[in-house]
C-alpha cells in the first residue's frame, strides 16, 4: 500500500467517523424528542381526565339541583330527556360524593 493509498484510507475513515458522529447526534436528538413527546402526551391525557372528572362532578351537582328545584327526579328526567333511573343514579352518586367529602360539599 502506497502513501497515497494510506492517505485515501485515512480520509475515508475520517469521513466515516464524521458521518457516524452526525448520525449518532441525530439519533440521540430524535430519542430525546420522542421522550418529550411521550411525556407531553401523558400530561395532556392526565389534564383531560381531570377536566372530564370535574365536568362530570359539576353535571351531577346541576342534575341533583334540577331534581330538587323540580321537586322530583321524574320531572328532571323529563326535562333532560333521560330515564328516571339515570337521574336517580346520578343523584345517588352525587349524594355519595358529598357524603364522602364532608362539610365542604356544595350546598352544605
Amino acid at each position: 500500500m502506497g502513501a497515497s493509498e494510506r492517505v485515501a484510507a485515512l480520509l475515508r475513515a475520517r469521513q466515516r467517523q464524521t458521518r457516524i458522529e452526525a448520525a449518532t447526534a441525530r439519533a440521540i436528538k430524535a430519542q430525546t424528542s420522542l421522550a418529550r413527546a411521550i411525556q407531553a402526551k401523558e400530561t395532556a391525557i392526565r389534564r383531560c381526565d381531570e377536566r372530564i372528572t370535574a365536568a362530570e362532578a359539576r353535571s351531577a351537582v346541576e342534575i341533583a339541583e334540577l331534581a330538587q328545584v323540580c321537586g322530583s327526579a321524574d320531572a328532571a328526567a323529563e326535562i333532560l330527556g333521560w330515564s328516571v333511573r339515570q337521574v336517580r343514579r346520578t343523584i345517588k352518586s352525587e349524594r355519595e360524593r358529598r357524603a364522602g367529602r364532608g362539610s365542604d360539599a356544595v350546598g352544605d
